[in-house]
């Protein structure tokens, strides 16, 4: 469950049914038809709501285990069950019992709290196919500052209605597309365009200037892709990316989200963002190269060679 867990899995499964594996997937989608129709297209054998609909054979069976709601002692994970399990992971994913983890984040020394051996760091996110196809595309040519506004998969705490009321107030001369389920266009002028999130989101971006973004999956897409990024940090397990960008200074930092559900949005971050060149110009500078596309090619060499 969650859009980030299901693209960082869905990743993986594609590089392997690329190379003639046969992949099932297990697990419930809530209410977002985009990762639905990215699942029912990517070439999976099997697609399962439910654990129980799937027999494994501990012999040959390989287990892709990327979740924070699967109870440790759910006995569809037991080790006996499977040849191997390989856990996406981090700070507050249980401790499950795998014989390798993954830890896609930007911080290689990462461990956590475990002696089992670990794919750790930027060379090992994995990214879908098609984002290797949308990279930046620089406007050279004199256009209105493009900007981009995105929350993670669903938006669940309406951070892009509150970046939205915050650009409202600036006079500037801008376009900005923004992705939410939220219908709030009448309340826009005429520089605002809503879209759901699906799968042209991808295209609708290459091109921006700038992405103001939650500090999640959607952030390490964006910096691959070549873009300028803004981050704020929804939930706790957002905090580590939110840092850890911050302090690579790969990313600008604007705000989070409070104990009382508040947005904590810095308006002066989020304006300099919009009318500095040379920042955006350097944060691109700071991202280059830092992450590529060959995560899921990586993982899966690991996983075949167990």
């Amino acid at each position: 469950m969650g859009a980030g867990h299901v693209m960082r899995s869905s990743a993986i499964a594609e590089e392997l049914i690329r190379r003639g594996e046969d992949v099932t997937f297990v697990g419930q989608i809530s209410d977002l038809n985009w990762v639905k129709e990215r699942v029912a297209s990517l070439g999976f054998t099997h697609v399962y709501s439910d654990s129980s609909e799937f027999i494994s054979n501990s012999r040959s069976d390989v287990l892709i285990l990327d979740s924070y709601e699967i109870h440790e002692k759910d006995p569809f994970i037991a080790q006996q069950n499977w040849c191997h399990i390989i856990a996406v992971v981090d700070d507050i994913t249980p401790g499950y019992s795998c014989t390798l983890r993954v830890h896609p984040g930007l911080d290689s020394d990462w461990t956590g709290n475990s002696k089992t051996p670990i794919l750790s760091g930027p060379r090992y996110i994995p990214f879908r196919s098609s984002l290797a196809n949308n990279m930046y595309f620089a406007n050279q040519e004199i256009h209105k500052l493009k900007i981009a506004v995105v929350a993670g998969g669903s938006d669940s705490f309406n951070l892009v209605y509150a970046i939205t009321e915050i650009l409202k107030t600036f006079p500037d001369e801008f376009e900005v597309v923004l992705f939410s389920n939220s219908n709030f266009n009448s309340t826009l002028d005429s520089r605002f365009r809503c879209f759901k999130l699906g799968q042209e989101f991808d295209e609708l971006t290459k091109d921006v200037d700038l992405i103001l973004t939650t500090a999640s999956t959607t952030s390490l897409e964006s910096l691959a892709r070549g873009l300028c990024v803004g981050i704020a940090c929804a939930v706790d397990n957002q905090q580590q990316y939110y840092k850890i960008l911050g302090e690579l200074n790969v990313a600008s930092q604007f705000g989070f989200r409070s104990s009382e559900n508040k947005w904590i949005l810095d308006k002066q971050k989020i304006y300099s963002l919009l009318t500095s060149s040379k920042l955006r110009e350097n944060l691109k500078l700071n991202a280059k190269g830092l992450i590529d596309f060959k995560g899921a090619k990586r993982i899966v060499d690991a996983i075949t060679a167990l």
